[in-house]
């Protein structure tokens, strides 16, 4: 899975937010506040990634177990994929 191109990274007032451009913004008017994990797994992202890639991500740039881990991907990909902000899988 990878990111939907219509979803971007951005500074905004302090937080850091992944914003819907063009018809994107249509379909999901909003915006979803991110913290170091889901900058580090939204940048990841850019390219196919598995469940597995972004949790070995995750135990190696912070100190955190495999289950938590996986547990905060699981979450995090459950948010982009109610905001549409990943690319539909074929």
């Amino acid at each position: 899975m990878k990111r939907d191109k219509n979803y971007i990274l951005r500074h905004v007032a302090g937080s850091d937010v992944i914003v819907p451009v063009g018809t994107a913004a249509v379909s999901f008017p909003g915006m979803l506040t991110v913290n170091s994990t889901g900058i580090l797994l939204w940048e990841l992202l850019e390219g196919e990634q598995s469940v597995e890639s972004l949790t070995k991500a995750l135990c190696d740039q912070f100190e955190v177990e495999p289950a938590q881990a996986s547990e905060d991907v699981e979450k995090f990909l459950s948010c982009l994929r109610r905001a549409g902000a990943l690319e539909a899988e074929s």
